[in-house]
């Protein structure tokens, strides 16, 4: 009988348990987050319920996948030697304070704030399970869970009511410079239409508060993972606010004029509803167009070369 022999390719490829070497801290990683959600459990499925019924914070489910990602990312692009991390007791002492402060919260009925200290505690975890290495690596994908918190009530009020009243004037400004006659009357808008009057209520759920939270999202993950200047990350970061605004307004301005070009309360409807599909790619695309211009306009490489200090030219030596 002939005996088989696996193949050299066969027997150079690693094994799961060869790779799992390769990456020391993905069991301790895999604990902690383990450990993380099962004490943060209620509080997780509380904010999976504010996700799933307020429309503006619908973006919460993506938040802990693009957060592991970033995490990922940064883990493979600055390697490091793992070794199991002794933490101080300043460190263990600060995780027992969140933990307290959390069940001090708990007790009055603060759900918010109590919802707030994953935060910190998912970064003294790191902290603890490795050191100031992972933490250096970890703080990004920490920061970035913060999405996953909606505003408090008081800063989701007074904010709220400033972009509907914008919405509404920015809309009606570019619905008249578009041709069609428009009356604001406080947050609705009167359109002269071929059927007569039509009104279009900036209702606080078109406020654009939602397109505001997605794209600040949206927008923090990529500055963290695609690799830009400092500079170039604020000024991505600061545009967001004004994308945000300019494509609510854009939407409001569709569904004018698709009230004016519709009949019907069903074709209204859907009007209001295509057009709100359409805000976060035009979003996305004017990111990546501010992305394009900042890179023609401004070259990294010459950039960077300009902003290091000019070395003195050494004197020519006589002979």
């Amino acid at each position: 009988m002939s005996q088989a022999y696996p193949s050299p390719a066969a027997a150079s490829r690693p094994s799961p348990l060869d790779r799992l070497r390769d990456l020391p801290w993905l069991p301790s990683a895999l604990a902690g987050g383990a450990l993380l959600a099962f004490s943060y459990a209620p509080n997780i499925l509380d904010l999976a319920t504010i996700w799933e019924n307020e429309p503006n914070y619908s973006h919460g489910f993506l938040v802990p996948p693009i957060a592991a990602v970033i995490l990922w990312r940064r883990l493979a692009d600055r390697p490091y030697e793992w070794s199991p991390s002794r933490a101080s007791w300043a460190a263990w002492a600060m995780l027992a304070a969140i933990l307290a402060l959390r069940l001090f919260v708990y007790e009055r009925s603060m759900s918010w704030l109590e919802n707030a200290t994953l935060i910190p505690a998912a970064g003294l975890i790191a902290y603890v399970l490795g050191g100031r290495e992972l933490f250096a690596r970890a703080w990004p994908a920490v920061l970035f869970l913060v999405f996953m918190l909606p505003l408090p009530p008081s800063i989701n009020t007074m904010v709220a009511m400033p972009l509907q009243r914008i919405a509404t004037i920015g809309s009606c400004f570019v619905l008249q410079l578009t041709g069609l006659w428009v009356v604001p009357a406080g947050n609705v808008i009167t359109l002269s239409t071929p059927r007569g009057p039509q009104q279009l209520e900036v209702a606080l759920a078109c406020n654009g508060l939602s397109m505001l939270m997605t794209l600040a999202a949206t927008v923090t993950a990529t500055v963290i993972l695609i690799p830009m200047p400092t500079w170039k990350r604020l000024v991505v970061l600061a545009s967001a606010v004004p994308i945000a605004l300019v494509s609510n307004i854009a939407r409001i301005v569709a569904t004018g004029w698709l009230y004016y070009l519709l009949e019907g309360e069903t074709a209204h409807q859907r009007a209001h509803d295509w057009s709100g599909y359409l805000m976060m790619p035009l979003a996305l695309v004017l990111v990546g167009a501010e992305l394009w211009l900042l890179s023609w306009l401004f070259d990294d490489e010459q950039a960077g070369a300009a902003a290091r200090p000019i070395s003195p030219v050494p004197a020519p030596r006589r002979a």
